[in-house]
Protein backbone atom coordinates (compact mmCIF):
# COMPACT_ATOMS: atom_id res chain seq x y z
CA UNK A 1 0.00 0.00 0.00
CA UNK A 2 1.46 3.36 -1.11
CA UNK A 3 0.95 6.63 0.77
CA UNK A 4 1.03 9.98 -1.06
CA UNK A 5 1.77 13.28 0.69
CA UNK A 6 1.50 16.80 -0.71
CA UNK A 7 4.00 18.89 1.26
CA UNK A 8 4.41 22.16 -0.71
CA UNK A 9 6.45 23.61 2.18
CA UNK A 10 9.24 21.24 1.16
CA UNK A 11 11.59 23.94 -0.17
CA UNK A 12 11.27 25.90 3.08
CA UNK A 13 12.06 22.73 5.04
CA UNK A 14 15.19 22.18 2.93
CA UNK A 15 16.38 25.72 3.62
CA UNK A 16 16.05 25.40 7.42
CA UNK A 17 16.86 21.67 7.62
CA UNK A 18 15.19 21.14 10.99
CA UNK A 19 13.22 18.20 12.36
CA UNK A 20 10.54 20.52 13.74
CA UNK A 21 9.60 23.69 11.93
CA UNK A 22 6.63 26.06 12.16
CA UNK A 23 5.63 26.85 8.59
CA UNK A 24 4.26 30.19 7.36
CA UNK A 25 0.49 30.41 7.34
CA UNK A 26 0.35 30.54 3.52
CA UNK A 27 2.29 27.25 3.26
CA UNK A 28 0.01 25.58 5.80
CA UNK A 29 -3.07 26.83 3.97
CA UNK A 30 -1.77 25.64 0.59
CA UNK A 31 -1.12 22.19 2.02
CA UNK A 32 -4.56 21.96 3.59
CA UNK A 33 -6.44 23.26 0.54
CA UNK A 34 -4.56 21.21 -2.08
CA UNK A 35 -3.62 18.15 -0.06
CA UNK A 36 -5.86 16.09 -2.35
CA UNK A 37 -3.76 16.81 -5.46
CA UNK A 38 -1.90 13.43 -5.56
CA UNK A 39 -5.27 12.03 -6.67
CA UNK A 40 -4.17 13.09 -10.17
CA UNK A 41 -1.32 10.56 -10.30
CA UNK A 42 -2.07 8.02 -7.56
CA UNK A 43 -2.80 4.38 -8.48
CA UNK A 44 -5.63 2.09 -7.47
CA UNK A 45 -5.83 1.43 -3.71
CA UNK A 46 -3.27 4.13 -2.86
CA UNK A 47 -3.76 6.39 0.16
CA UNK A 48 -3.44 10.19 0.27
CA UNK A 49 -2.52 11.82 3.58
CA UNK A 50 -4.42 15.09 4.10
CA UNK A 51 -5.05 17.57 6.89
CA UNK A 52 -8.84 17.48 6.42
CA UNK A 53 -10.46 14.44 4.81
CA UNK A 54 -13.93 15.97 4.32
CA UNK A 55 -12.51 19.15 2.78
CA UNK A 56 -10.27 17.15 0.42
CA UNK A 57 -13.16 15.00 -0.77
CA UNK A 58 -15.20 18.10 -1.60
CA UNK A 59 -12.33 20.11 -3.14
CA UNK A 60 -11.26 17.25 -5.42
CA UNK A 61 -14.69 16.22 -6.69
CA UNK A 62 -14.38 17.95 -10.09
CA UNK A 63 -11.04 16.23 -10.72
CA UNK A 64 -12.02 12.86 -9.28
CA UNK A 65 -11.52 9.85 -11.48
CA UNK A 66 -12.96 6.37 -11.20
CA UNK A 67 -10.58 4.92 -8.65
CA UNK A 68 -10.34 3.41 -5.21
CA UNK A 69 -7.85 5.97 -3.91
CA UNK A 70 -8.63 6.97 -0.31
CA UNK A 71 -7.94 10.07 1.77
CA UNK A 72 -6.74 9.53 5.34
CA UNK A 73 -5.92 11.91 8.20
CA UNK A 74 -2.74 12.10 10.23
CA UNK A 75 -4.41 10.45 13.21
CA UNK A 76 -5.10 7.35 11.08
CA UNK A 77 -1.47 6.64 10.13
CA UNK A 78 -0.50 4.40 13.03
CA UNK A 79 -1.16 0.75 12.32
CA UNK A 80 -1.76 1.04 8.56
CA UNK A 81 0.54 -1.34 6.61
CA UNK A 82 2.22 1.30 4.44
CA UNK A 83 4.81 -0.19 2.09
CA UNK A 84 6.05 3.01 0.40
CA UNK A 85 5.67 6.78 0.72
CA UNK A 86 5.52 9.16 -2.25
CA UNK A 87 5.73 12.81 -1.10
CA UNK A 88 5.93 16.02 -3.09
CA UNK A 89 9.53 16.18 -1.83
CA UNK A 90 11.67 14.48 0.82
CA UNK A 91 13.05 16.45 3.77
CA UNK A 92 13.88 15.84 7.42
CA UNK A 93 10.82 17.78 8.63
CA UNK A 94 8.40 15.52 6.77
CA UNK A 95 10.19 12.35 7.89
CA UNK A 96 10.01 13.46 11.52
CA UNK A 97 6.26 14.19 11.28
CA UNK A 98 5.51 10.82 9.71
CA UNK A 99 7.48 8.91 12.35
CA UNK A 100 5.89 10.88 15.18
CA UNK A 101 2.45 9.98 13.82
CA UNK A 102 3.20 6.28 13.90
CA UNK A 103 4.68 5.43 10.50
CA UNK A 104 7.48 2.88 10.58
CA UNK A 105 10.95 4.37 9.86
CA UNK A 106 11.66 1.23 7.81
CA UNK A 107 9.58 2.55 4.90
CA UNK A 108 11.20 6.01 5.01
CA UNK A 109 14.58 7.30 3.79
CA UNK A 110 17.27 7.42 6.46
CA UNK A 111 18.48 10.79 7.72
CA UNK A 112 21.73 10.18 5.84
CA UNK A 113 19.78 9.60 2.61
CA UNK A 114 17.83 12.82 3.20
CA UNK A 115 21.13 14.67 3.63
CA UNK A 116 22.17 13.49 0.16
CA UNK A 117 18.83 14.57 -1.31
CA UNK A 118 19.29 18.00 0.25
CA UNK A 119 22.72 18.29 -1.38
CA UNK A 120 21.20 17.39 -4.75
CA UNK A 121 18.55 20.07 -4.19
CA UNK A 122 21.08 22.87 -3.64
CA UNK A 123 21.51 25.48 -6.35
CA UNK A 124 25.20 24.61 -6.12
CA UNK A 125 24.35 21.53 -8.22
CA UNK A 126 23.70 23.74 -11.24
CA UNK A 127 27.45 24.49 -11.40
CA UNK A 128 28.33 20.93 -12.34
CA UNK A 129 25.28 20.36 -14.50
CA UNK A 130 25.85 23.46 -16.65
CA UNK A 131 29.40 22.37 -17.53
CA UNK A 132 28.06 19.05 -18.83
CA UNK A 133 24.95 20.37 -20.56
CA UNK A 134 26.72 23.24 -22.35
CA UNK A 135 29.77 21.28 -23.46
CA UNK A 136 30.28 22.04 -27.17
CA UNK A 137 27.14 24.21 -27.26
CA UNK A 138 28.49 27.53 -26.01
CA UNK A 139 27.31 29.37 -29.13
CA UNK A 140 23.73 28.14 -28.72
CA UNK A 141 23.38 28.26 -24.94
CA UNK A 142 24.11 30.50 -21.97
CA UNK A 143 24.42 29.99 -18.25
CA UNK A 144 27.21 30.43 -15.76
CA UNK A 145 27.28 30.89 -12.02
CA UNK A 146 29.55 31.01 -9.00
CA UNK A 147 29.41 29.83 -5.44
CA UNK A 148 30.58 32.68 -3.18
CA UNK A 149 31.49 32.12 0.45
CA UNK A 150 32.42 35.66 1.53
CA UNK A 151 30.91 39.11 1.19
CA UNK A 152 34.08 40.31 -0.55
CA UNK A 153 33.66 37.64 -3.23
CA UNK A 154 30.11 38.88 -3.76
CA UNK A 155 31.36 42.46 -4.17
CA UNK A 156 34.07 41.36 -6.62
CA UNK A 157 31.51 39.50 -8.73
CA UNK A 158 29.23 42.55 -8.83
CA UNK A 159 32.13 44.72 -9.94
CA UNK A 160 32.91 42.23 -12.72
CA UNK A 161 29.42 41.37 -13.99
CA UNK A 162 27.61 44.61 -13.03
CA UNK A 163 24.10 43.14 -13.28
CA UNK A 164 23.93 40.11 -11.01
CA UNK A 165 21.31 37.71 -9.65
CA UNK A 166 22.12 36.47 -6.14
CA UNK A 167 20.44 33.30 -4.88
CA UNK A 168 20.39 31.44 -1.59
CA UNK A 169 21.53 27.82 -2.13
CA UNK A 170 18.17 26.67 -0.72
CA UNK A 171 14.95 28.68 -0.78
CA UNK A 172 11.29 28.34 -1.68
CA UNK A 173 10.00 29.19 -5.14
CA UNK A 174 10.38 32.86 -6.05
CA UNK A 175 12.15 33.68 -2.78
CA UNK A 176 15.75 33.75 -1.69
CA UNK A 177 16.69 35.80 -4.78
CA UNK A 178 18.08 39.32 -5.00
CA UNK A 179 18.83 41.42 -8.08
CA UNK A 180 21.82 43.76 -8.07
CA UNK A 181 22.71 46.45 -10.59
CA UNK A 182 26.23 47.90 -10.30
CA UNK A 183 26.32 48.12 -6.51
CA UNK A 184 24.97 46.33 -3.47
CA UNK A 185 22.44 48.21 -1.37
CA UNK A 186 22.45 48.04 2.41
CA UNK A 187 19.36 45.79 2.40
CA UNK A 188 20.95 43.34 -0.05
CA UNK A 189 24.19 43.44 1.92
CA UNK A 190 22.31 42.48 5.09
CA UNK A 191 20.55 39.69 3.21
CA UNK A 192 23.88 38.36 1.89
CA UNK A 193 25.38 38.31 5.38
CA UNK A 194 22.38 36.37 6.72
CA UNK A 195 22.52 33.78 3.93
CA UNK A 196 26.29 33.38 4.35
CA UNK A 197 25.82 32.83 8.06
CA UNK A 198 22.92 30.39 7.75
CA UNK A 199 23.74 28.48 4.55
CA UNK A 200 27.48 29.05 4.16
CA UNK A 201 27.44 30.59 0.70
CA UNK A 202 25.57 32.49 -1.99
CA UNK A 203 25.08 31.62 -5.65
CA UNK A 204 25.67 34.37 -8.21
CA UNK A 205 24.87 34.45 -11.91
CA UNK A 206 24.75 37.17 -14.58
CA UNK A 207 21.40 38.76 -15.28
CA UNK A 208 19.87 37.40 -18.51
CA UNK A 209 17.15 38.97 -20.65
CA UNK A 210 14.57 36.21 -20.30
CA UNK A 211 11.83 35.87 -22.91
CA UNK A 212 10.34 32.47 -22.00
CA UNK A 213 10.22 30.08 -19.04
CA UNK A 214 9.98 26.34 -19.52
CA UNK A 215 11.27 23.11 -18.09
CA UNK A 216 11.64 19.38 -18.57
CA UNK A 217 10.19 16.76 -16.25
CA UNK A 218 11.78 13.41 -15.43
CA UNK A 219 11.61 10.37 -13.18
CA UNK A 220 14.70 8.57 -11.89
CA UNK A 221 14.41 4.91 -10.93
CA UNK A 222 16.24 3.08 -8.17
CA UNK A 223 18.83 1.72 -10.63
CA UNK A 224 19.53 5.24 -11.89
CA UNK A 225 17.60 4.94 -15.15
CA UNK A 226 16.06 8.33 -15.97
CA UNK A 227 12.76 8.54 -17.87
CA UNK A 228 11.88 11.74 -19.72
CA UNK A 229 8.23 12.61 -19.05
CA UNK A 230 7.61 15.78 -21.04
CA UNK A 231 7.93 19.53 -21.42
CA UNK A 232 6.66 22.06 -18.91
CA UNK A 233 5.74 25.44 -20.38
CA UNK A 234 4.93 27.70 -17.46
CA UNK A 235 4.45 31.34 -16.51
CA UNK A 236 5.92 33.42 -13.70
CA UNK A 237 5.25 36.88 -12.28
CA UNK A 238 7.74 38.63 -10.02
CA UNK A 239 9.77 35.39 -10.08
CA UNK A 240 6.87 33.35 -8.63
CA UNK A 241 4.99 30.56 -10.41
CA UNK A 242 1.59 31.53 -11.83
CA UNK A 243 0.51 28.75 -14.18
CA UNK A 244 1.25 25.89 -16.59
CA UNK A 245 0.14 25.24 -20.14
CA UNK A 246 -1.69 21.94 -20.65
CA UNK A 247 -1.20 20.89 -24.26
CA UNK A 248 0.21 18.11 -26.41
CA UNK A 249 3.98 17.68 -26.53
CA UNK A 250 3.89 18.72 -30.19
CA UNK A 251 2.20 22.02 -29.36
CA UNK A 252 4.63 22.80 -26.53
CA UNK A 253 7.57 21.96 -28.78
CA UNK A 254 6.21 24.28 -31.48
CA UNK A 255 6.04 27.15 -28.99
CA UNK A 256 9.69 26.68 -28.01
CA UNK A 257 10.74 25.99 -31.60
CA UNK A 258 9.80 29.56 -32.51
CA UNK A 259 12.87 30.63 -30.51
CA UNK A 260 15.43 27.82 -30.61
CA UNK A 261 16.01 24.65 -32.68
CA UNK A 262 14.17 21.58 -31.45
CA UNK A 263 17.35 19.59 -32.09
CA UNK A 264 19.01 21.64 -29.34
CA UNK A 265 16.17 20.86 -26.92
CA UNK A 266 16.48 17.15 -27.71
CA UNK A 267 20.25 17.22 -27.21
CA UNK A 268 19.83 18.79 -23.77
CA UNK A 269 17.12 16.25 -22.89
CA UNK A 270 19.42 13.30 -23.64
CA UNK A 271 22.32 14.88 -21.77
CA UNK A 272 20.13 15.40 -18.69
CA UNK A 273 19.04 11.75 -18.75
CA UNK A 274 22.66 10.58 -18.98
CA UNK A 275 24.16 12.99 -16.45
CA UNK A 276 21.50 12.66 -13.76
CA UNK A 277 21.38 8.90 -14.14
CA UNK A 278 24.91 8.84 -12.79
CA UNK A 279 24.50 11.74 -10.38
CA UNK A 280 21.33 10.49 -8.66
CA UNK A 281 21.99 6.75 -8.66
CA UNK A 282 22.00 5.41 -5.08
CA UNK A 283 20.94 8.85 -3.78
CA UNK A 284 17.42 9.55 -5.03
CA UNK A 285 14.48 7.77 -6.60
CA UNK A 286 11.47 9.74 -7.78
CA UNK A 287 10.32 12.69 -9.91
CA UNK A 288 12.51 15.69 -10.64
CA UNK A 289 12.44 18.67 -12.96
CA UNK A 290 14.89 21.07 -14.56
CA UNK A 291 13.79 24.70 -15.01
CA UNK A 292 15.17 26.41 -18.11
CA UNK A 293 14.68 29.64 -19.96
CA UNK A 294 15.05 31.17 -23.38
CA UNK A 295 16.93 34.47 -23.36
CA UNK A 296 17.58 37.14 -25.94
CA UNK A 297 21.11 37.29 -27.27
CA UNK A 298 23.06 40.37 -26.12
CA UNK A 299 23.16 41.62 -29.74
CA UNK A 300 19.39 41.04 -30.06
CA UNK A 301 20.06 38.73 -33.02
CA UNK A 302 18.14 35.66 -31.94
CA UNK A 303 17.93 33.64 -28.75
CA UNK A 304 19.91 31.36 -26.47
CA UNK A 305 18.91 28.44 -24.27
CA UNK A 306 19.76 28.45 -20.58
CA UNK A 307 19.53 24.68 -19.93
CA UNK A 308 19.68 24.59 -16.12
CA UNK A 309 18.31 27.49 -14.10
CA UNK A 310 17.03 25.32 -11.24
CA UNK A 311 17.11 21.62 -10.35
CA UNK A 312 13.98 20.55 -8.48
CA UNK A 313 14.62 17.19 -6.81
CA UNK A 314 10.92 16.67 -6.13
CA UNK A 315 7.61 16.65 -7.95
CA UNK A 316 6.78 19.94 -9.69
CA UNK A 317 3.74 21.74 -11.03
CA UNK A 318 5.01 20.62 -14.43
CA UNK A 319 4.44 17.03 -13.35
CA UNK A 320 0.92 18.00 -12.25
CA UNK A 321 0.22 19.56 -15.66
CA UNK A 322 1.47 16.42 -17.40
CA UNK A 323 -0.85 14.29 -15.27
CA UNK A 324 -3.75 16.44 -16.50
CA UNK A 325 -2.72 16.05 -20.15
CA UNK A 326 -4.91 13.00 -20.65
CA UNK A 327 -4.88 13.12 -24.42
CA UNK A 328 -2.49 14.25 -27.13
CA UNK A 329 -5.55 15.70 -28.88
CA UNK A 330 -6.83 17.63 -25.86
CA UNK A 331 -7.49 21.34 -26.35
CA UNK A 332 -4.97 23.78 -24.93
CA UNK A 333 -5.69 24.76 -21.34
CA UNK A 334 -4.08 26.80 -18.62
CA UNK A 335 -3.58 25.29 -15.17
CA UNK A 336 -3.03 27.69 -12.32
CA UNK A 337 -3.46 28.01 -8.57
CA UNK A 338 -5.85 30.75 -7.49
CA UNK A 339 -6.43 32.15 -4.03
CA UNK A 340 -9.54 33.96 -2.83
CA UNK A 341 -10.81 32.49 0.42
CA UNK A 342 -8.89 29.26 -0.25
CA UNK A 343 -6.28 27.99 -2.67
CA UNK A 344 -7.83 26.24 -5.68
CA UNK A 345 -6.44 24.37 -8.66
CA UNK A 346 -8.16 25.83 -11.71
CA UNK A 347 -8.03 24.69 -15.32
CA UNK A 348 -9.39 27.04 -18.01
CA UNK A 349 -9.12 27.29 -21.81
CA UNK A 350 -5.79 28.78 -22.83
CA UNK A 351 -5.93 32.17 -24.58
Amino acid sequence: MRLHVFNPEHDIALAFNRRHLTMPHAAQELRMNLGWIPLLWASEDDLILVDDVAYSQKASCKFKRDSSVHFIGWDELAGIPIEAVDPWGWDITLRTSLVEHGLSPKVLPTEQALSEIRKLSSRYETLRALDVLRDGLVNETCGKNRYLSTEEQVLETIREWRRVVLKAPWSSSGRGIRYVCNEMTSSVSGWVRRILEIQGGVMAEPYYNKVRDFGMEFFVHEDGLVDYLGLSVFQTMNHAYTGNLIASEEEKAQILGAYIPLTLINTIKYRICEYFSSRMRNHYKGPFGIDMMIVARPDSQGFLLHPCVEINVRRTMGHVALSLSSSENASRQLMRIEHDVNYRLKVTPAP
